[in-house]
Order: C-alpha cells, then sequence, then structure tokens
C-alpha cells in the first residue's frame, strides 16, 4: 500500500493546480500527466491538448535547464526547467516546474550585443582608449590602445584589459611616473582631468598626446585615458619654432653663420641617428658643421674632409644624392667613417630664387636607412630659410631695418612706433577694446654718461631694450624714443590693471644690476601711461597724455608708475596687489569662514551663514567689498568657492566629532562659479567625501542668477536638490527674476535684501514696510520659509514678527563669530 493516501494525492493535486508557478506532473517517459493552468498560460494550449503528449525535453531529476517552447503562434517562451521525482496516484512520477525568464535572457543578450557594439564603436576610433577601475586597473580598451600604450614605459600585457595598469604605470620609467601621479590624483578627486603631451620611451621620436578624464564617484569611480600619437603635429611644431627662430635672427640681423647653425639645428632635430652634418654657402663664404658624440678631437678633421667635399661643388645636377662610403671621397676619412658608425651619407643642393647653386648640405647618418619623407622636408625648409636670409637679409630687411628702427638698440624707432599705435588704434575701435601707450624715461641716466661716458650709456641702453622686450608680448610694441626715454604700446588689453601689470615688469626688469664694462650700474624707470579712447583718440593726444604722467610720476617719486588719469592709477594698482596677494591666500591660509547663526521666531538656532573673511599678512584683514570683485573679475572666485565648500564640509564634521548638533550651513554662490559647467559634479563630490547626513548644505544664490534659461536652470537646481542641498534666494526684492516661473524652481527659502530692513523701523518706511509684508506673503503663498537678514534692532525683529517672517539674522540675533567662539555658541545653545 503506498504510504500516501488517495485522499492525499487530491490534496497534491489540488496545490499543483493553484500553484502560481507552471507545473507538470509527467510520467516516468516523459508524457503530461497533468498540468496546472499557469503551466497551459505558458504553453499557450488547453489541456486536452497538453495532456496525454510527450514533453519533448531531456529528463534529469534534480538539475535546472533552459529549455524554448513554442506556442501554437510561432511564439518562443524560454523556461528553466527542473524535474524533481513524485509518486502520482501510487505510481513513480516527475514533478516538472517552470519558469518564465524569456525577459532575462533577451536582457542578457541585448547587453552582450551592446558591449560588442562598445567594443566595436571604441575599435573604429583612431584614438587610444581605455577606461579604468577605482585601482586603477584596465575595465576596458581598443585595438588602438594595445598599441600606444606601451609607448608610455610599461608592458603591452599591463595595457591588456583585467592587468594592474596604474601599478605597471608606477613601476615603469619615463612617462609613466608622470601618468600614474595624475590617475591617482584623479581617482582621489584631486583634480577632474588632466592633459599633457609625453614621449614615448622608445627611440622613434614619437609624441602622445595624454587625455584623462574621471566620472562616477565612490566605488564607482572611472578613469577614461585616450592617447592619441601627436608625433606629426609635434614635428610640424618643431620645426615651426625653428623657422620662427631663424626668421627672428634674420630680422635681428644676426650673422649667416649663427642662421646656418641654426639650420643644422633644424635638421638634427628631425634625424635622431644624425651622427655628423655640415653646410656651406659659397656666396657668404660660411661653413658650418653639427656633430653628435663626435670626439672633440676628431671634429676639425671631420670638418676639414667635409668642406673639401663641399666647395668642390659636387653633384651640380641632383637635387639630393647619396654619398658612397666607398668612394675614393669616403675612404679618405674611412677610419672615422667606422668609429663614429656612419652608414650613409647624403649631399642635398640649396639653391637661391635664381634657380642657382649656393650651399650644400651633407648629413651622414648612423642607421642604414633612406631618408623618410619628413626629412626630406627639413632639407627643403633648409633651402626656403636660406632663400630668406641670403636675399631678404641683403635687400629688403636691410633698406626697411634702417628705415624704422634705431641704430643703437635695433628697437623700431618713432616713425615705427606711430604706424604701429595707429595700427592698434583702428582694431580697438572695430573691436572695442583699450589700446595703452606707456612713455619710460630712465631715472639719472644723464649722471652715467657724464661720470663713465657715452660709450658705457650706449651701451647700458642697449642692455635696458633687451631686458623691456623679454617682458612683453610679441604684438606688443617697444620702440626708443630718443637719448634715454622709450615708447610701448600695448594693442588689445581690456582693462587697466593689464597696464599696471606690464608696467610692474618693467620695474622688476631693472632690479638686477647691469655689468657693463667692469661697471656694475643699477638704473630705474619713471613710467606714464594713456589709455585710447579714454586719454584721447590719436596718435599725438596718446603720446603726449602718456609724457605728462610720465612726468607726474618723475616728480611724485623716481621708479614710480602714474596713469594720465590719477584715479585710475590708484584704483588700478590697489586692485593689482589685491590680485597679486589674493592667488596666495589660499595655499598661506589666510582665507578664513565667520558664521551667523539664523534662529526662527521663539529664538531656536535654525543654521548658519558661512561669511568669507581675508586675513592678509600684508594687508591685515580684508573688507570683502574690497576682495569679492577682484576675485569674480579675475576668476579667483572659482577656486576660492570650491575652498568654501571643502572647510564648510570640514568644519560640520568637525563639530560632529565634538559631539554638537548637525546645524546645516549656507554658502553663497557667485554668479561665475554657478555658471561653471562642472559646478554640480564639484558639489556632488564634497557631499560625497563629507560623508555627512542629507541636509547640511544651504546654498544662497542671487535673484539675478535665476534669470537665464528656465529649462536649463531647473534642471540644475533639481539636480541640486537630489543631491539633499536646501537652495535659497539671497537678496530678494533687489532684482528682476519673473514671478511667472519662480515657483517652477526648486527653491526653498526666500532671503529679504537688508536695504529692506535696514530703515524697517524709521517712520517714514511705510514702502519699505509694504515689500517686507508682499515679500513674506509671497514666499509662504509659494511655501518657502522667508528670511530677513541684516535685523539689527528691536524695532525691526518685532515688525518682522507681526508680518509672519519665518526666520532671523542680523547683528540683533547675533554678529558673524570665528569657528571657535561659534562652538562655544552652540555649546550655550545646545
Amino acid at each position: 500500500m503506498n504510504p500516501m493516501s488517495y485522499p492525499d494525492q487530491r490534496l497534491l493535486q489540488t496545490i499543483v493546480a493553484n500553484n502560481v508557478n507552471a507545473l507538470l506532473v509527467l510520467d516516468m517517459t516523459g508524457t503530461v500527466l497533468f498540468a496546472n493552468n499557469a503551466a497551459l498560460r505558458l504553453f499557450g494550449r488547453c489541456a486536452e491538448q497538453l495532456q496525454g503528449s510527450p514533453l519533448g525535453f531531456p529528463l534529469q531529476p534534480g538539475l535546472t535547464v533552459d529549455a524554448e517552447i513554442v506556442r501554437p503562434d510561432q511564439s518562443v517562451v524560454i523556461v528553466d526547467l527542473r524535474v524533481e521525482p513524485i509518486e502520482w496516484y501510487g505510481s513513480p512520477a516527475m514533478l516538472a516546474v517552470l519558469h518564465d525568464i524569456t525577459e532575462r535572457k533577451q536582457a542578457e543578450q541585448l547587453l552582450i550585443e551592446t558591449q560588442q557594439l562598445l567594443h566595436s564603436a571604441l575599435d573604429a576610433l583612431p584614438s587610444a582608449i581605455a577606461i579604468l577601475d577605482r585601482y586603477g586597473r584596465v575595465l576596458a580598451a581598443n585595438v588602438r590602445w594595445l598599441q600606444l600604450g606601451p609607448l608610455l614605459g610599461v608592458d603591452t600585457f599591463d595595457c591588456a584589459v583585467g592587468a594592474a595598469f596604474l601599478a605597471a604605470c608606477q613601476l615603469g620609467r619615463g612617462s609613466a611616473v608622470v601618468i600614474a601621479t595624475a590617475i591617482e590624483q584623479l581617482l582621489a578627486s584631486a583634480q577632474e582631468r588632466y592633459e599633457n603631451e609625453v614621449a614615448a620611451v622608445d627611440s622613434t621620436r614619437r609624441w602622445l598626446s595624454v587625455r584623462a578624464v574621471r566620472f562616477g564617484a565612490g566605488s564607482r569611480v572611472r578613469v577614461v585615458i585616450v592617447l592619441e600619437d601627436v608625433s606629426a603635429r609635434h614635428q610640424a611644431d618643431q620645426i615651426a619654432l625653428v623657422r620662427r627662430r631663424v626668421l627672428e635672427l634674420i630680422a635681428r640681423q644676426y650673422d649667416l653663420r649663427t642662421i646656418a647653425r641654426e639650420l643644422l639645428q633644424l635638421i638634427g632635430e628631425q634625424m635622431p641617428d644624425l651622427v655628423y652634418a655640415a653646410y656651406a654657402i659659397r656666396s657668404a663664404g660660411v661653413f658650418v658643421s653639427y656633430h653628435h658624440e663626435i670626439l672633440h678631437d676628431d671634429q676639425p678633421n671631420l670638418d676639414r674632409w667635409a668642406e673639401q667635399i663641399l666647395t668642390m661643388s659636387p653633384y651640380p645636377r641632383q637635387r639630393i644624392a647619396e654619398l658612397p662610403l666607398d668612394s675614393p671621397v669616403g675612404q679618405r676619412m674611412q677610419e672615422l667613417i667606422q668609429l663614429h658608425i656612419v652608414n650613409r651619407a647624403w649631399i642635398a643642393v640649396v639653391r637661391t630664387n635664381r634657380d642657382q647653386a649656393d650651399g650644400w648640405l651633407l648629413l651622414c647618418r648612423r642607421n642604414d636607412t633612406p631618408l623618410t619623407t619628413d626629412e626630406k622636408q627639413a632639407i627643403d625648409q633648409i633651402e626656403q630659410l636660406t632663400i630668406i636670409a641670403l636675399e631678404q637679409h641683403t635687400t629688403l630687411h636691410k633698406l626697411a631695418y634702417q628705415a624704422h628702427h634705431d641704430a643703437l638698440t635695433g628697437l623700431p624707432n618713432r616713425l615705427l612706433f606711430e604706424d604701429r599705435l595707429q595700427q592698434a588704434i583702428d582694431l580697438a575701435r572695430r573691436n572695442n577694446s583699450l589700446v595703452a601707450v606707456l612713455f619710460i624715461d630712465l631715472d639719472r641716466f644723464k649722471h652715467v654718461n657724464d661720470t663713465l661716458g657715452h660709450a658705457i650709456g650706449d651701451l647700458l641702453l642697449i642692455q635696458v631694450a633687451r631686458r623691456f622686450e623679454l617682458c612683453l608680448r610679441a604684438t606688443d610694441t617697444l620702440a626708443r624714443h630718443g637719448g634715454d626715454e622709450f615708447l610701448l604700446v600695448l594693442p588689445e588689453i581690456t582693462s587697466p590693471q593689464h597696464v599696471a601689470t606690464v608696467a610692474r615688469r618693467l620695474h622688476e626688469a631693472l632690479d638686477r644690476p647691469f655689468f657693463i664694462n667692469g661697471h656694475e650700474i643699477f638704473v630705474s624707470a619713471s613710467i606714464g601711461a594713456s589709455l585710447y579712447p579714454i586719454d584721447g583718440s590719436d596718435v599725438v593726444s596718446l603720446q603726449r597724455a602718456a609724457d605728462i604722467a610720465m612726468y607726474r610720476a618723475k616728480h611724485t617719486l623716481r621708479n614710480s608708475f602714474q596713469f594720465f588719469d590719477a584715479a585710475i592709477t590708484n584704483a588700478s594698482l590697489e586692485q593689482l596687489q589685491i590680485e597679486t596677494l589674493l592667488r596666495r591666500a589660499i595655499e598661506r591660509n589666510e582665507l578664513l569662514l565667520y558664521y551667523q547663526p539664523k534662529v526662527d521666531r521663539s529664538g531656536n538656532l535654525t543654521s548658519f551663514e558661512a561669511l568669507l573673511r581675508w586675513n592678509s599678512a600684508e594687508l591685515g584683514m580684508v573688507s570683502p567689498v574690497r576682495f569679492i570683485p577682484v576675485a569674480e573679475e579675475t576668476g579667483l572666485i572659482i577656486p576660492i568657492g570650491i575652498w568654501v565648500l571643502t572647510e564648510l564640509a570640514r568644519q560640520v564634521r568637525e563639530w560632529q566629532r565634538q559631539g554638537l548638533p548637525l546645524v546645516p550651513v549656507a554658502a553663497n554662490v557667485s554668479a561665475l562659479q554657478f555658471a561653471h559647467v562642472d559646478f554640480v559634479q564639484q558639489v556632488a563630490d564634497i557631499l560625497a567625501q563629507a560623508a555627512l547626513p542629507a541636509g547640511w548644505l544651504e546654498l544662497e544664490l542671487t535673484e539675478t542668477m535665476l534669470m537665464g534659461q528656465i529649462e536649463d536652470l531647473r534642471r540644475q537646481l533639481t539636480e541640486l536638490r537630489q543631491l539633499g542641498v536646501t537652495l535659497a534666494i539671497d537678496d530678494f526684492g533687489t532684482g528682476y527674476s519673473s514671478l511667472s516661473y519662480l515657483h517652477l524652481l526648486p527653491i526653498s527659502i526666500l532671503k529679504i535684501d537688508r536695504s529692506f530692513i535696514m530703515r524697517l523701523d524709521q517712520s517714514d518706511a511705510t514702502v519699505e514696510r509694504s515689500i517686507t509684508n508682499a515679500i513674506i506673503a509671497l514666499g509662504h503663498h509659494l511655501g518657502m520659509q522667508v528670511v530677513a537678514e541684516g535685523v539689527e534692532t528691536e524695532g525691526q525683529f518685532q515688525i518682522l514678527l507681526s508680518a509672519g517672517c519665518d526666520l532671523f539674522q542680523g547683528y540683533y540675533i547675533e554678529r558673524p563669530l570665528p569657528p571657535d567662539e561659534t562652538v562655544a555658541w552652540l555649546r550655550r545653545k545646545v
């Protein structure tokens, strides 16, 4: 007798029939004895069609396998199938449990296809790309990465997917160590992106552009590295740099021998295996040589051999001809050629514009390889520059130079200066920019002439001119006005502060003494400046104004600087001093935060506002009214803003460590900081690093910052709110925000501008009280809390209290407190 009675079997059938899972009872041959409703729906068949039919899948009790079911409508369902032995009405049977996994399988297939598409897309890119995890391991990389990655100084297998690329860089050589440091800073959130160009570690003289960017945070932080082979551009830049250097030498009338040496340097930079080179210019009687690792005693012999070859005008009909080293010409220097491992040599003809061979170039290389296209292009460059040197240097340049340059210093003369100034004025008129004219007069120069002689004075003027030139941009024009006076035009400037900066550099250039013929000479200068179009609109009036300003500077204090407008001088110099000192304020730990409490209607603390202060070592405590505008104008407000948020997070963590309650802290955000493309991500990173409960940070935005594109603004503010940041409108009532969309923004707090509060308790403040009441009513209608800032008297507080104001801040409540006093204040309130 079976231990399970038939009533028990009926119970089992009832359980199977009503189970939400698809269940089949099969006999030992796999024929369906019973199917529940879930199974009938899964197969898309009725009971009569399914029962008595073979299941059609191999039955392996205890194992879960995947199977495909084709329904009558030809749709396919993927299931996992598990079979367990049972007894069914006294006979051995099997219970099959089926789960529909079609969606999961489709999702897995889609994921596989997406990954395959990603890898295909990465491999199709011309750049080398790798994605690293937070440990510096390679998560994904394309084929190009495996080609360029090892050029950083690591092995190929260290660049493969799964390899510890960061660890390999830390142990690598050359550029790898630099890249490792950059990756570490990215992973540590010390910086968000990195860009650099590095030389490959092999002998190919290749250059790589390296760009890396961090995304994600915490355990999901990733670093994407992009490598590009920029060898061609780098090579072109080097050629262009040498070309500019040579052209500058030509413009300054350097002798052809010096120029020829620069030309050999150009070819040497293009041929890393160049052992020896020589260059001869017949018409100028010039012969120069270039060598790499040639012994000092061997160089004269090589030079004599090369000069003999080049001066006898070999191969006059060929542009570039190979020199057979086993010929009689090569045999004479065979010992030195073998000693220095020379395997190939060429002679190139350098022609002038008249198609006459006037120069010859000898090249001896170590590798047994032909000249590349780039190397032939370098030879072409030498020919072009030689043409310029021979033609322009001896004709047009000489005439133009004499007509427009000072014979002593080589600087532009007054004629050329006035022409450049007129060009600068015309450009400024079109671009609505400024032009500055500086009049520079050396102090007590007559004393140098009288005591040391005019020859020493002339040499001093030359050296002064050279030092001044080092302080200027390529677009600036320094001229000698005559005697010990110089003129300078600064085109395309944006503010008077730029002029003050240049004047400071000119003064600093004269701080070091001049050494002339055994004499140590100190000299200073008085400088005056005028601005177009403020002080004049033409060449003559601007020079006259600068001259007057210079005389004012000289008679005020020698070695000083003055604008034609004295008010500009004082403002510019003060702003320049503040800018200079403010740039070092963060690294010198001179910035600090004070905290002013905000309380509710019962006097209970609700939050603090952090107020920035600057205690300068040189200026003492500087008012925010003085340094905040400078920070805004120079862009320093962005790093200062990041410092404020980072310092707030540190301070709140410290208060928690001391057992104090978590109190929200508000920080002001500048328009420049808010508009920065990475602002939301910067806030997110600071919140993630702070690891504090949500809601500790408030950001106060000015009303005028909410006047941009509403959708972009709404998206950015929503992202901040999703981070747990409370948003407030500061100085409300002074801007022109549109009330039609103010309710659409996720703003929680309105702060009434202090200009409405300061006269609130005066008898004639009817307008201020009406505006204040309206703002409070508006804020409440929009579901916001309203804060009155700048509350300083009992009368103001009572009026605001009666008007329904929610929160209060100002000297009546408490003045801004330094951190230590804030802690004491907190302990009293807790």
